[in-house]
């Protein structure tokens, strides 16, 4: 029993010893065995290729750029391609008062109204006319055949050329917004080859314009206008040589006639007839229907040709 108890005891005493060699041993063990592995070669890593970028998600068109474009000029309106047939009117003998000269200014279409130089009214008449948007013309007293007189002004033909020249000149310069002239009576004058040179020529170097009143078939001044390279226009119509409503209604559609077989027609009346302006006015509806349209006698000049021109 002693020794057995001895032993123990020696046994409690070396434990730490037998730990110790125990742990000594078994990490001799575990380095040897770690010096003795020899793993098998280790394959090549598989090349590792790079995933391609997944593809950008779809995006949507865009929508295309539309250029944004004029806007479309409107269509012109068709256009009547029936010729109109023109009526000029001219009304002669302005210039003695406004009374007479009122009622033509409420006519709808144009017209030109021709003023005598020298009397009370002219200047006054002259610009009611311009105001009212009709076109002014001086009424040029001319000698007629016979023993009737013309009045102030007149162009005699016995007078010399510089006193036809300044007599024109000083009457064109009276009337206020004038354009163009017309003669007064003038039979005698009309007729005469000298006096409607001077005159002619000096209604050109103006740059004014000449309607021959036609008051009688001897006139030359057709005849004169050609020689200077002159374009003039011709009376076709006296409206009122009788002053009634039904006459004058006649005179307008025999100029109506005028119109159809040459394109226009030049027709004068005067300021003085009681029925032409009322007559006038309530026929214009009329013929703005059958397609004629009353046009200033200054276009006439404007344009380059004219069926039937009477130069």
């Amino acid at each position: 029993m002693a020794k057995s108890r001895k032993k123990n005891k020696g046994l409690k005493k070396n434990y730490p010893l037998i730990i110790a060699a125990f742990i000594l041993l078994a990490s001799l063990i575990v380095l040897l065995a770690v010096i003795n592995y020899h793993p098998a070669a280790k394959s090549e890593a598989p090349e590792v290729t790079e995933s391609p970028e997944p593809a950008p998600a779809p995006q949507p068109e865009p929508e295309p750029q539309v250029q944004p474009q004029p806007a479309p000029e409107p269509k012109p309106e068709a256009k009547d391609e029936t010729p109109k047939k023109r009526i000029y009117l001219i009304l002669d003998d302005g210039g003695h008062n406004t009374k007479q000269l009122m009622p033509f200014l409420k006519f709808p279409g144009k017209l030109s109204i021709a003023v005598i130089p020298r009397l009370g009214y002219s200047k006054e008449a002259a610009e009611l006319i311009y105001q009212s948007g009709k076109t002014v013309m001086l009424h040029q007293p001319m000698q007629p055949i016979g023993k009737a007189d013309p009045g102030s002004g007149a162009i005699l033909v016995n007078m010399s050329a510089e006193d036809i020249r300044k007599t024109l000149n000083e009457n064109l310069d009276s009337v206020p917004h004038v354009v163009g002239f017309n003669n007064h009576m003038g039979s005698a004058a009309t007729s005469d080859e000298r006096v409607m040179d001077i005159v002619l020529k000096v209604a050109k170097q103006r740059g004014l314009f000449f309607v021959d009143s036609f008051t009688h078939s001897g006139s030359v001044c057709a005849k004169v206008a050609k020689k200077n390279g002159m374009r003039i226009a011709r009376r076709d119509i006296f409206l009122d040589n009788d002053k009634s409503k039904e006459k004058i209604m006649e005179a307008f559609n025999a100029g109506k006639a005028i119109a159809d077989k040459n394109g226009y027609a030049v027709m004068i009346g005067h300021v003085w007839s009681d029925e032409l302006a009322s007559t006038m006015i309530e026929l214009y509806p009329e013929f703005i229907e059958e397609g004629y349209c009353f046009e200033s006698v200054a276009d006439f000049f404007k344009l380059e040709d004219d069926s039937g021109d009477k130069n």
